[in-house]
């Protein structure tokens, strides 16, 4: 069994054996749930659970709601259990401090509790939804300390990937990204050779052939789906703070070229070949192949700034540094995406509980 090098330049440390493998986040809520000295604990988190879904039963629906009938929103049921597999990659990073979350935990319930009062009078579901947000991490504060909240923060910020935004809202972004789309697929047709007249977000082609960009269209899935992935991917990687900014701003003109690349592609379709093969399943098939193009596009830009990264640790070591000096293995590439603050490698390990926490290797 080979033994896992610590990627800050320390010596090799030694797997764990088979028999005492690290317990996971599942293991140790289940002997949470079975420990009598939790009795307490548990039913006091029960009367929570309770008290939380009274207030915001209204607020649970609207997500259910969005979930299973607006298919901008279909991807809701997944992002819960992606943020359960983040806080269970967090949950590796050992133990956390005792510290008191009464105070921190309070003003987030009482916020949250405040907003949802607000929407009463109000109704306004988009801040009841946050409101809910805020409330969990609220109690979570409360139970676990403000430490807790600080290790596992980004577990509840990646939930509002599922709040269904406004209709207003969600128009007036739909609605310009719908004209813009248009009229740059537009001006790529008639720079190609194919003349296309442009009125809004309808476009004719030749022979009366009428292609409309509806609202479906307008990028704003996609726009979702790669801010999410960006904004994970830019927390998951171990690289500088303008490395994961740039990230995620990538995501607007990616998602946004990727739209306008469907739309002159569709076009070509109907011009080229036939009409009908730009719409139903092929044009839902049309839909996944160009999201596997921006993903490719988010990756070749990962693939830049991992050469500049490089370039960067270069320079910083110097000519004199000797290779394989107190350094760990390469930092370009995918390889990076080893988890929160580096999850793997033998750099973390331990489990979460309220105590002092171990010194890690």
């Amino acid at each position: 069994m080979a033994a896992t090098h610590d990627e800050r330049g320390g010596a090799a440390t030694p797997p764990l054996p088979p028999d005492r493998a690290e317990p996971s986040l599942a293991d140790a809520a289940k002997a949470g749930l079975t420990d009598p000295a939790n009795a307490p604990l548990l039913i006091g988190g029960a009367v929570c659970l309770a008290l939380f879904g009274l207030l915001f039963h209204e607020n649970l629906w609207n997500f259910y709601y969005a979930w299973t009938t607006d298919d901008n929103y279909s991807h809701g049921f997944l992002v819960p259990l992606i943020s359960l597999y983040f806080a269970s990659q967090i949950f590796k990073r050992g133990p956390v401090a005792i510290e008191s979350g009464v105070a921190s935990g309070g003003f987030l319930l009482l916020l949250a509790l405040a907003v949802h009062l607000v929407t009463i009078p109000l109704p306004i579901p988009f801040l009841g939804n946050l409101a809910l947000l805020v409330a969990l991490a609220g109690g979570f504060t409360l139970m676990a300390g403000s430490a807790a909240l600080k290790r596992y923060w980004f577990v509840f910020f990646f939930l509002i990937f599922a709040v269904p935004l406004p209709v207003a809202l969600y128009a007036r972004i739909a609605s310009p990204l719908q004209l813009l789309a248009s009229q740059v697929a537009s001006a790529f047709m008639n720079a190609t050779g194919v003349p296309v007249l442009c009125e809004g977000n309808r476009m004719t082609l030749p022979g009366g052939v009428q292609m409309f960009v509806a609202e479906a269209c307008s990028g704003m899935r996609q726009l979702t789906g790669f801010l999410a992935l960006s904004a994970a991917v830019a927390y998951l990687c171990t690289r500088p703070a303008w490395y994961r900014v740039i990230l995620v701003a990538a995501a607007l003109p990616i998602a946004l070229f990727a739209n306008i690349a469907r739309i002159v592609i569709t076009g070509y379709i109907m011009h080229f070949v036939d009409p009908t093969y730009a719409s139903g399943a092929y044009h839902t098939l049309e839909g996944v192949l160009l999201m596997a193009f921006g993903l490719f596009l988010l990756n070749s830009v990962c693939m830049l700034m991992d050469l500049f990264c490089a370039t960067s640790e270069t320079a910083e070591a110097g000519p004199q540094a000797e290779p394989g000096a107190g350094a760990g293995p390469p930092r370009g590439g995918r390889p990076m995406l080893q988890g929160a603050d580096g999850w793997s490698g033998g750099r973390i390990g331990g489990n979460l509980s309220l105590s002092t926490p171990k010194e890690l290797p």
